[in-house]
Order: structure tokens, then sequence, then C-alpha cells
């Protein structure tokens, strides 16, 4: 019997700490601790090129970040904002509405949905882009994105063309590059 205990009280004790909570993100589950700082790695230098503006030069990092870690929230988003800096605005959406269903808390669902509306804005889809911004009202009426995007919306009410360049140049993306710290 107690040979018994000796071999189960260590498999017990494994099988607890490789559980991962409800609502946890399983980051490293069957990922060396390796490739999980590589992609953190690989983030970093992504966000580096994004404050710089080379989406381009982003974007790879970020798909390295993934390739390594595939359950890298953070990559996966700011993949898509890059790919949206870029102009990429297809795949950005695709990859942003991705993100949306990986977001870790409600924070970051609000800033999602806030990418995603602007993405589509760019996209000239103005009535898609007005349901995403009001999901992220919704969620955390204090979001900056939103709160520019409603200024803005209010400012812009009959005037013409050119609108959403001036949202993107002046308010848009500088407003998620903000939330690269």
């Amino acid at each position: 019997m107690f040979n018994l205990l000796l071999f189960l009280v260590p498999l017990f004790i494994f099988s607890c700490s490789t559980t991962v909570a409800v609502g946890e993100s399983p980051r490293s589950e069957g990922r060396p601790p390796g490739l999980i700082i590589a992609s953190d790695k690989a983030v970093e230098n992504g966000k580096k090129h994004l404050r710089k503006g080379k989406c381009d030069k982003a974007i790879h990092e970020f798909n390295k970040a993934l390739a390594k870690n595939p359950n890298n929230f953070e990559a996966l988003y700011w993949l898509g904002v890059a790919e949206g800096m870029c102009g990429y605005y297809s795949t950005a959406y695709d990859r942003l509405m991705l993100a949306l269903r990986y977001s870790p808390n409600k924070g970051w669902e609000a800033r999602v949905n806030a990418t995603i509306g602007l993405v589509l804005l760019l996209s000239d889809r103005d009535e898609d882009a007005q349901i995403y911004f009001g999901r992220a009202r919704m969620i955390d009426p204090r979001n900056e994105l939103v709160i520019r995007y409603y200024e803005w919306e209010r400012e812009m009410k009959g005037k013409g063309k050119g609108k959403k360049e001036k949202f993107r140049r002046e308010e848009g993306f500088e407003v998620v590059l903000r939330w690269l710290d």
C-alpha cells in the first residue's frame, strides 16, 4: 500500500501542476519554454518596428512569433494591426477576427473590436465599422479609439470624401500604437 502511495502522490502533483485554470491561456502547453521565450522576443521586435512605422518588418517578426507559439495572442493581434497599417485590410480583418475569439479579457476585447472597426472604416465598410465601434463602446466606453471615432464622426457629419484618411492619419493607428506598452 505504501509503495502505491509513493507512486500515486507524485503522479497527482504532476497532473495538478499541468492543469490550466478556466479562462487562462494555455500559453506554454505542449511548447518548450525556449519557443515561448523566442516568440515573446519576436513580438517585442515586431513592436519596435511598429513604433518606427516599419509595418512590413513588424509583420515578419509577428509571423515568426506565431510560428514559435501559435497561442501567442499578442502576436496575433499586433500582426493584424501591422497588416492594417500596411494597407492589407482584408488580411488584417481576418487576423483581427481570429484575435477577437481569443481575447484574454474585456479590455483586449474592446481594443480588438475598435481596431476591427478602424480596419473596416479604411476598407470603405462604414456601416460594419460602426457595429464594431459600438461593440467596443459597450465593453469599454473609455476606450480611447472609440472616443476618438465618435468625436470624429460628429465632426465629419455631412463632410465628403477624405474623412477616412484624416481619421487614419490623425486618430486611428496613432491611438492603437499607444497600446504597445
